[in-house]
């Protein structure tokens, strides 16, 4: 729902502010996903594991899930009141042309909030309450968006408008969340679920970072090395080719599940059907959002932002590469060898800075985009290399 608000409040956006307040609302928006997760350790993973481990004792689940939420709450807010202490160190260090103030304290604030928003929402998940929870995230983002465009077009706040809208109005639904999952949880502070929690989450931090790092870092890197009317051009590319990514991740959402299934079954061929049905779908969509998306700039865009045309069809390119990525990754999911996973991820996100340092100083935008879709095709190679190890380990034993 975030990428999206993003995109359906394009036209909004291009007309009422200019590349560089673009680029400031967007960098800032971009670094709150990273500093989300290390707010709350990556601990809404461990939540989602732990909670079917007191499925049959529910006094010990509220116990477990009132550990959780107290120590989160602690840790995030501790960590964001120190934070907000150095803004000036941290916030220098990650802005150059950007103002630290407002807009590092917003990226605090926010942070915090969108943090403590997902741990009900990863319970609500763990509970299967699937209504809820799009209904959660509906409601958020449709408010912010009205509140963000009275902000935009009545009161004429440019880039703060849609931060503020998102801190106020994630922060009165991750209030309303919160009182309704009271019923679950009983406040309790019980170390040694706190550890094994702590134990399970810290390693996916690694990989979780390296997906925003991917994805997303080069936002925060271009904001060192060109103006910010540059970089509101790319950031407007990056949001329009994020429709792409969602695509494909809704449909690899759908697909995982029914290949496991067929895998489980022992349907293999059917389920390297499947897998071929997934490639079409990658290639065809993938190659017809690129006139669809150049035109759709053109159309609801201003003439500040043309720009962006000439940078999609690469970035769609990176986004294809990814999608071919979700098919040796579902083979290896369900192996379980999701080692391989993380450290190609891992491998990908280092392979992605260096070059994003080393190439955007001397060529800008363009840089960001060779080390994305370089990125993505280590992480592709890596991911399918350690795939056909495990197809002909497994094959091998199946013959003994």
């Amino acid at each position: 729902m975030t990428p999206l608000i993003g995109f359906i409040m394009l036209p909004i956006y291009t007309q009422y502010l200019s590349p560089d307040e673009y680029a400031i609302m967007t960098t800032v928006q971009t670094l709150v996903g990273m500093l989300e997760v290390f707010i709350i350790l990556s601990l809404k993973s461990a939540l989602t594991r732990f909670y079917y481990d007191f499925l049959e004792d529910l006094k010990k689940q509220k116990e477990y899930l009132g550990s959780i939420f107290m120590f989160v709450f602690l840790f995030s807010t501790v960590l964001s009141l120190i934070s907000l202490f150095l803004y000036k160190p941290i916030g220098s260090l990650l802005f150059n042309s950007i103002p630290i103030k407002p807009y590092y304290f917003y990226l605090i604030i926010l942070a915090w909030i969108s943090g403590l928003f997902s741990l009900p929402m990863a319970l609500y998940r763990a509970q299967e309450k699937a209504g809820t929870f799009v209904s959660a995230n509906v409601i958020k983002a449709f408010f912010t968006m009205l509140l963000t465009g009275y902000l935009i077009v009545g009161e004429g706040m440019g880039a703060e408008s849609a931060l503020l809208s998102q801190i106020t109005i994630s922060f009165i639904v991750t209030a309303i969340v919160y009182i309704f999952q009271l019923k679950n949880i009983k406040l309790n502070w019980n170390k040694t679920f706190i550890k094994e929690s702590l134990l399970f989450s810290l390693p996916m931090i690694p990989h979780v970072a390296s997906g925003w790092i991917i994805s997303s870092s080069d936002r925060v890197i271009l904001e060192k090395f060109i103006s910010l009317d540059n970089l509101g051009v790319y950031s407007l590319a990056a949001q329009v080719s994020m429709v792409l990514a969602i695509f494909y991740t809704s449909v690899n959402n759908a697909f995982v599940p029914r290949y496991t299934r067929l895998r489980k079954e022992g349907q293999e061929t059917d389920g390297n059907k499947l897998l071929k049905v997934f490639l079409m779908v990658i290639l065809i969509f993938g190659l017809v959002s690129i006139p669809i998306s150049m035109f759709a700039v053109r159309v609801i865009t201003s003439e500040e932002y043309y720009g962006a045309i000439i940078l999609l069809p690469a970035l769609l390119i990176g986004h294809m590469i990814k999608g071919f990525y979700y098919m040796p990754v579902a083979k290896l999911v369900y192996a379980k060898k999701t080692g391989a996973i993380a450290r190609s991820s891992t491998i990908a996100a280092v392979v992605n800075i260096i070059i994003n340092f080393v190439v955007i100083p001397y060529i800008g935008v363009y840089g960001a985009i060779v080390s994305t879709i370089m990125a993505e095709l280590v992480r592709y190679l890596l991911i399918s290399r350690a795939s056909r190890i495990y197809s002909s380990v497994n094959s091998f034993a199946s013959k003994i």
